[in-house]
């Protein structure tokens, strides 16, 4: 991948003498020291700039030189900045200089011999102390040593014994990172406990230190770069490092690799390789807070870090959106190790999110997206703007993405290069984006526009979501969301819509033309939702209007829209029976569903409605009869259905009569008398009292002898025995009366019915109309079992009539003893009720005992202290 972290930008491009190379160097904000092969110490200021063409550039200006009495090459230079003092390393000896002047300060260093490295404590920030602590290891000494620098002193603090002499070492906090020849160790400072974790061939490699962060290193190990924290456990993958480099930096999130020829730069995010720089003859690299230097031995150079908005956007376009997201979010963000943020960048890195959104979306990696997007509070009008119409036509919002750069798309389709299936993905996903954030403060007034897309999308698709969004609350623009739901021929739902809107007149007249065939919509459950709708209007001039059409479709069904009001509905001219009965006297089916509501279910105790109703069922039985009677015998499949009819609506006629008390009988018995209903018009016989007629109907014409005898019960239920006995004899009469035309006397019937454990008769009065030439044979069954009956009778009552005056003995014993129990009334005793004694003989004693003065004996037959009731009857209330 072509990346450019980094770029070479010169800042000395000459040092002040042939013989002086660089071997080392040191810098602060403005200021750049430059330690020589020949020993000296070289003091610049270098000021930044940017050329018209948008480079950064250098000035450099000498501020002064000083040479050291020693013959080697400076090997290291610590600045010390709040002290203004310069540490100088060379040839094992430390010497401190003055860090504007470069004049040698004396300090006490005699005992500081063999230095081979030195290093400050980077975990703190130097500048805000005024005082410097250093840490020194030897080249002959197993020790290292922890120094506080002041201005004129240098004061020793610990003196940690190690396995072994130290070459190179870095500090973090309490922890010292070091190498020696052959291994790297750990050093806690309080504890002074070393441990070995790494092997190590100087012989081979060149080892380095680098502190990456809070409380952890970068090491050296053959070909890699391994990172470790201050346990010297692992906390991410190893870099594969290339060129064999002797010296690294980090500038967060790159690490940078110096070998001979090469500078390689690394990732900390995603730990690859991304870089590769040309530099001939590099010695040194190092990181000084914003700036990174690299020199060679004659020059010095600033790898000048390409800005962030380069580097995001060079990867955002080379498909790397995780990485482009994770460089951004930490660059603005910080790497956790301290709190950099401000309101500035977040809001850049929210543009960035959305960007990575958009990114993401574009690949169709659906749930990424959603993620940025959220996170970003991304306005959800830049997605609607990727579709052509789905913005509403009177939102006033205009899409930024083109200058903010979020996207370089002109619409969906671009983005997925016309692919349909991919499109309708990317549809999917704004559908569920769009739900997830609807009912949020993100939209907070700005739901209109929400929920007109929505209702677009799901039109557009079809969804089964449609019904469901249009039937629960929405905000969707009328206008076009009626437009939108006609283009798509979404009829069902565009009657829901004007439900909504409180336009059920244009909903009816829309489901209307659907049940008539004039619009096609197979999301339209048919008839029955529109009859169940009009059944739930409370709009009772519509209810009129509309339910003429259901009735002239489907009687039966329309009949629902008036027994299944609602309960709550507005009492007008609509909702009295009367009215609704003359509205639907054109339509006989639901005329008699309707009457059958106000009978049966809603129990309406009016004559006319049963009188009406019982006509109704006998026209419809008697119009049955006579189709029947008409029908041939071509028609035979047609008879059996007619014949069913008929037998299904004589039961409802019959059930009618029999259950029925409040209709006119002599109406309906004239409109019967000369047919073949002769169950019917026994049962009407019945209600006139008139048994006998009854009877004959159904012993002589139907020859029904049991239904004969079930109507005896029937009729006799719950009257007394005497009424009963007349019931049965009449029946019995019947049997033994011969009919014009008959001979013969019902004998078995009649016998059936003397033996009928159901029966009640009067013996005398059977015994005088049996004929009297039946031999005793024939009825002494029946008489067996009327004496035994009489027998038990009788014994029952004298049982009764014992127990009675038992319990009348038991009485009057109760009454005499205690009206034989004498009552004792003394000056001392106190009415029971108001707690007086007794002033006079009067007195009331109550059955439970309790005795009163007569004033305070209201009634006698309950009990004022107790409330105890006396009374034969029920007491009051």
């Amino acid at each position: 991948m072509s990346f450019r972290a980094f770029e070479l930008v010169p800042v000395v491009e000459r040092l002040p003498s042939d013989r002086s190379k660089v071997e080392c160097f040191e810098s602060f904000e403005e200021n750049l020291y430059i330690g020589t092969s020949d020993c000296c110490v070289i003091y610049y200021v270098i000021l930044q700039g940017v050329s018209p063409t948008g480079k950064i550039t250098f000035q450099c200006q000498h501020k002064k030189s000083r040479q050291l009495s020693f013959k080697k090459p400076i090997e290291k230079i610590i600045v010390a900045r709040a002290l203004s003092r310069l540490l100088v390393l060379c040839d094992g000896t430390m010497v401190v200089l003055n860090s504007s002047t470069l004049d040698v300060i004396p300090m006490n260093v005699k005992q500081l011999k063999s230095i081979s490295d030195m290093c400050p404590n980077e975990s703190l920030d130097e500048s805000a102390h005024l005082s410097f602590e250093v840490s020194f290891s030897f080249s002959k000494r197993k020790f290292v040593s922890v120094y506080t620098l002041t201005e004129d002193r240098l004061i020793i603090n610990k003196e940690l014994a190690v396995p072994e002499a130290i070459a190179k070492l870095r500090r973090d906090g309490q922890t010292i990172c070091m190498a020696s020849s052959s291994l790297f160790y750990l050093l806690d400072i309080d504890s002074g406990h070393c441990q070995s974790f790494f092997p190590l061939d100087c012989e081979v490699e060149a080892a380095f230190i680098q502190r990456i962060g809070s409380g952890e290193f970068l090491l050296r190990a053959s070909d890699l770069g391994v990172f470790t924290d201050r346990r010297g456990e692992a906390k991410r993958a190893p870099l594969s490092l290339l060129g064999k480099p002797f010296e690294v930096a980090y500038h967060f999130p790159y690490v940078l690799a110096l070998s001979y020829d090469q500078v390689h730069v690394y990732s900390v995010l995603t730990e690859e390789h991304k870089q590769t720089i040309a530099f001939q003859g590099g010695c040194t690299l190092g990181s000084f807070g914003k700036r990174v230097l690299i020199a060679s031995h004659r020059q010095v150079y600033c790898l000048a870090m390409i800005e962030l908005e380069q580097q995001v956007q060079h990867l955002f376009s080379q498909a790397h959106v995780t990485e482009a997201l994770f460089l951004a979010q930490v660059s603005l963000l910080g790497d956790g190790s301290a709190t950099t943020s401000n309101k500035k960048n977040e809001r850049q890195l929210k543009r960035y999110q959305q960007q990575a959104g958009f990114a993401f979306l574009s690949q169709l990696q659906f749930e990424e997206a959603a993620e940025q997007f959220h996170e970003s509070g991304l306005d959800y009008r830049e997605l609607l703007a990727l579709f052509p119409n789905l913005l509403s036509k009177s939102s006033d919002f205009r899409s930024q993405a083109t200058e903010m750069g979020l996207h370089r798309f002109t619409d969906a389709s671009t983005m997925v290069s016309g692919d349909v299936k991919k499109l309708q993905q990317l549809q999917e996903f704004v559908v569920s984006f769009l739900e997830d954030i609807r009912m949020t403060q993100a939209v907070h007034g700005k739901r209109d526009d929400l929920d007109t897309a929505l209702l677009k999308l799901f039109a557009m698709a079809n969804s089964k979501q449609l019904l469901a969004f249009i039937g629960g609350e929405n905000t969707a623009r009328v206008d076009e969301s009626i437009e939108t739901l006609t283009e798509h021929k979404r009829y069902h739902a565009l009657g829901l819509f004007y439900c909504f809107h409180n336009m059920p007149e244009k909903a009816l007249e829309t489901w209307v033309q659907l049940n008539d065939g004039k619009l096609v919509d197979p999301a339209h459950p048919g008839m029955e939702y529109v009859v169940e709708f009009l059944a739930s209007l409370t709009d009772h001039h519509l209810v009129g209007k509309f339910a003429v059409w259901a009735l002239d479709k489907d009687q039966n069904l329309a009949a629902t829209i008036f027994t299944h009001r609602p309960h709550n509905e507005a009492v007008s001219e609509f909702t009295r029976p009367d009215f609704v009965l003359d509205y639907l006297s054109k339509y006989s089916v639901a005329l008699r569903i309707y009457l059958e509501h106000l009978v049966f279910t809603k129990k309406l105790e009016k004559e006319k409605y049963h009188t009406h109703l019982a006509v109704l069922y006998l026209d419809e039985v008697l119009d049955l009869q006579k189709a029947e009677s008409c029908a041939g015998g071509e028609e035979a499949a047609a008879s059996a259905a007619e014949s069913q009819r008929l037998k299904d609506a004589r039961h409802r006629l019959c059930r009618m009569l029999e259950t029925s008390n409040l209709y006119r009988v002599t109406l309906l018995l004239g409109k019967i008398q000369d047919t073949s209903l002769y169950a019917e018009s026994a049962i009407l016989y019945g209600k006139l009292e008139q048994h006998e007629k009854a009877l004959q109907l159904l012993v002589h014409r139907l020859k029904d002898y049991a239904g004969a005898q079930r109507y005896c019960t029937i009729n006799s239920m719950d009257r007394d025995v005497r009424y009963r006995q007349r019931l049965f004899l009449a029946l019995l009469t019947v049997y033994l009366t011969p009919v014009e035309g008959q001979g013969q006397l019902l004998v078995v019937q009649a016998m059936d019915l003397l033996n009928s454990s159901e029966a009640e008769f009067d013996v005398a009065q059977v015994l005088q109309i049996l004929p009297e030439t039946w031999p005793i044979s024939l009825i002494s069954n029946f008489l067996s079992r009327s004496i035994r009956h009489s027998m038990t009778r009788a014994r029952s009552s004298r049982l009764q009539h014992s127990l009675a005056r038992g319990e009348a003995l038991q009485v009057k014993y109760r009454f005499i003893r205690d009206h034989s129990k004498p009552i004792i009334i003394t000056e001392d005793r106190q009415c029971d009720y108001c707690q007086r004694p007794f002033n006079d003989a009067a007195f009331v004693r109550y059955p439970n005992g309790i005795v009163t003065h007569l004033h305070c004996s209201r009634r006698k037959d309950l009990c004022p202290v107790t409330g105890k009731w006396f009374g034969s009857n029920d007491p009051p209330s």
